[in-house]
């Protein structure tokens, strides 16, 4: 029998979430929704089990419509309410999935995911909620996170407490030593676009799913992306490069390296090459990491300055 089980694709933003998700939704009997991103408030308000009552049916209804990519699921929030309203004894998961049905019907295949990556926070909520479920973890060079994250003007944090991918991290070492560690399947972002066809086996072979050609015609599929995000996805109309593998080598200076302090420790548990790797930067990695999280707040802010007045060179990643 086809195994139906949800299954979640997780990471840090900008770590290629948006190809794996146009790659999985090429399969016959997958399809995996835009970003939802009520989750997350939902099982950290509301309990993960039992029957809810009719304020707590509310509440629900309310964080799921009022989220900022509810447009994105075409369904008006007056049916989620009424649908929500006729089920007998929801529990929050029944609740949730009014949605994902929905949707699958709409799609007209068997087997829903959700790509939404800041749901590497709730991995034990999830998998409460859909027992058996599973997740893939796509993990890319923190590095290559951040300049992706820079080239679009976003928030360049690199205080371990404020950066997503740093965040990310921890979760995973969280993850690896838990009871639903063998439900997760990490993916790197590098074998993904330097070895397509084969890094899509894997996935599929964990998903209990046949691999499918038509998987491989992703840019076939880029009107799945909402249209208000098309801008900051404009590489998946293009054929994978491993040009896309090691970005910093040639977009950060000596200088500009210096933020790998902040992430030395995760990047070596994962294999990544670190260009202060000699015996002499051993012992000066922790001290700039450190000097640079406290420093953080005020860079950002006097870096942004500067680069208003055309001070210092846009590319600088402080």
């Amino acid at each position: 029998m086809p195994d139906n089980t949800p299954f979640f694709v997780i990471g840090a933003g900008r770590s290629g979430t948006t190809l794996l998700r146009l790659i999985l939704a090429g399969h016959s009997r997958l399809h995996i929704p835009p970003e939802t991103r009520f989750v997350r408030p939902l099982v950290r308000e509301l309990p993960l089990s039992g029957q809810l009552t009719p304020a707590q049916i509310g509440r629900a209804v309310a964080i799921m419509t009022g989220d900022y990519r509810w447009p994105d699921m075409e369904i008006a929030a007056s049916d989620l309410h009424h649908w929500a309203l006729s089920l007998p004894k929801p529990s929050l998961v029944d609740i949730i999935d009014l949605v994902y049905r929905r949707l699958l019907t709409r799609a007209d295949k068997p087997r829903f995911g959700d790509k939404t990556p800041i749901y590497f926070e709730i991995v034990p909520q999830l998998a409460a909620l859909y027992p058996g479920a599973k997740f893939i973890h796509l993990i890319r060079d923190g590095r290559d996170v951040a300049i992706s994250r820079i080239d679009l003007d976003w928030d360049r944090y690199y205080e371990r407490n404020r950066f997503e991918w740093a965040l990310a991290m921890a979760k995973r070492r969280e993850y690896i030593q838990s009871p639903y560690a063998g439900q997760i399947l990490e993916v790197r972002y590098e074998d993904l676009v330097s070895n397509v066809e084969g890094t899509v086996r894997q996935i599929c072979a964990f998903l209990g799913e046949q691999f499918e050609p038509g998987m491989l015609s992703w840019r076939q599929l880029t009107a799945l992306v909402p249209a208000r995000e098309k801008h900051i996805h404009r590489k998946l109309g293009q054929q994978v490069s491993s040009d896309d593998i090691a970005v910093w080598r040639h977009r950060l200076s000596a200088l500009e390296c210096a933020m790998e302090a902040c992430l030395y420790r995760d990047l070596e548990r994962l294999g990544y090459q670190l260009r202060f790797s000699g015996a002499a930067w051993r012992p000066l990695l922790p001290v700039v990491g450190g000097l640079l999280h406290a420093a953080a707040p005020w860079l950002s802010r006097s870096v942004r300055s500067l680069k208003r007045r055309n001070l210092i060179p846009m590319r600088i990643c402080l």
